[in-house]
């Protein structure tokens, strides 16, 4: 990466692909390498305090334009000074990144840099693991890697291995069986075994939305005592502020009661919580709700988070909102990228590849996981992502052997 190579960095969830890809720009940001930090969805966007490709690349919801398209587009002085004013681009969750995306996007970067070298000569970096959710709403084999781009791009893989995610149980296992393909009837005996145990509240994993806010408004409607509701308040360009609100967990208006089950969804280690911690709240003080961590017991007084969008350095929109949700339930969609001490997972309405792994993979442990339903599609993988990942993987480990023989490590 440091090197100025385009690069795929993949893996299993768990495996440090942020953790990667946080200290790179770092080590970039030091040296006043332009980085522009993207990734296909908002939510992905937010907790790598980036923007949406879409947003950055001034495409918008276009999956597709042609060559005019891309001319007109970069006569916009300020978007043309965008694209020519960087040296690296990354793309964080690009499973659910079109092929059709990722060919006009290249194209534009080429109009607008004038350039013919792929995406205008930027160094681009790829990461995800294609296991993960698929694009929505597009053909089933539109994935990035089978566009002209990516091929033109010839990014090496970086493939990482090491589990920080899982502790080597059975979960960890019955993830590993699904990606080589060889699921079998003890893992789906391990799954069930799982099904029907009594236990705490813990967040529900749920495929759609209406069976979300279903569940959380019941729950809440359930306890007694005053409500209290805080609105969050956004700050600057009237459409970066819209977009910013779409991308983030946090919901404009956040009902809270004692004893709601909550969950944090943002990162401040320094204030003792990441994105995805799970607790109860237990008080009120000075307005401020208290919340009990399962993970722990500590007690945090939660006060306002910000959440910014930046372009080329300069803060567009900020929004600033208690980093809680209600936590009864949450989608799969709206999960990918939490780490979950336990949630009980309910698939039975399942409808499209990846959405069984992605839920397990959230997980811990073994221990953490209660199955409430399940349906065929539930732990499906797309077939045409596996020729493509052991490839990857064979890449990357050649590529680690070549490395090694350069740096004379061949023997440690």
């Amino acid at each position: 990466m440091r090197r100025g190579y385009n690069i795929f960095l993949t893996g299993p969830p768990g495996s440090g692909k942020s953790y990667v890809l946080s200290a790179f720009v770092n080590w970039a940001s030091k040296r006043k390498i332009r980085v522009a930090l993207t990734a296909s969805t908002g939510i992905a966007a937010s907790l790598l305090g980036g923007t949406t490709i879409h947003s950055w690349s001034g495409m918008g919801m276009n999956h597709q334009i042609n060559i005019a398209k891309a001319e007109e587009l970069a006569t916009n002085q300020l978007l043309s000074e965008r694209l020519n004013n960087v040296d690296i681009l990354i793309i964080d969750e690009i499973s659910m990144l079109s092929g059709q995306m990722l060919d006009s996007l290249n194209l534009l970067l080429r109009v607008a840099r004038r350039s013919k070298e792929p995406f205008g000569g930027i160094q681009v970096i790829f990461c995800g693991d294609f296991f993960q959710l698929p694009p929505i709403k597009t053909e089933a084999d539109d994935y990035a890697f089978n566009s002209g781009a990516w091929i033109s791009a010839e990014p090496l893989a970086c493939y990482l291995s090491e589990q920080h995610r899982q502790g080597g149980d059975e979960l960890t296992d019955i993830l590993l069986a699904l990606r080589s393909r060889s699921l079998n009837r003890r893992h789906l005996e391990l799954l069930m075994a799982r099904s029907g145990i009594e236990h705490n509240p813990v967040t529900m994993l749920m495929t759609h939305n209406r069976y979300v806010d279903a569940t959380n408004s019941l729950h809440l409607s359930q306890i007694k005592g005053e409500v209290k509701t805080y609105q969050a308040v956004g700050f600057g360009d009237t459409d970066a502020v819209g977009s910013l609100s779409r991308s983030i967990l946090a919901p404009a208006a956040l009902e809270l009661k004692v004893g709601a089950e909550v969950m944090f969804v943002a990162n401040d280690s320094a204030r003792g919580f990441v994105n995805g911690s799970q607790g109860k709240v237990v008080r009120f003080k000075r307005g401020k709700p208290v919340v009990r961590l399962k993970s722990g017991g500590n007690r945090l007084v939660v006060e306002e988070h910000i959440w910014k969008s930046e372009i080329e350095g300069k803060t567009v929109a900020k929004i600033a909102q208690l980093p809680l949700r209600l936590a009864w339930a949450i989608t799969i969609h709206k999960s990918q990228g939490m780490s979950l001490d336990a949630a009980e997972i309910n698939l039975r309405h399942s409808f499209t590849f990846g959405m069984g792994y992605v839920a397990l993979s959230r997980l811990k442990s073994y221990e953490g996981l209660y199955l409430s339903g399940l349906n065929s599609r539930a732990l499906q993988l797309n077939r045409a992502v596996f020729p493509f990942d052991e490839a990857m993987l064979r890449q990357s480990r050649m590529n680690e052997r070549l490395l090694k023989k350069a740096l004379g490590l061949n023997n440690r």
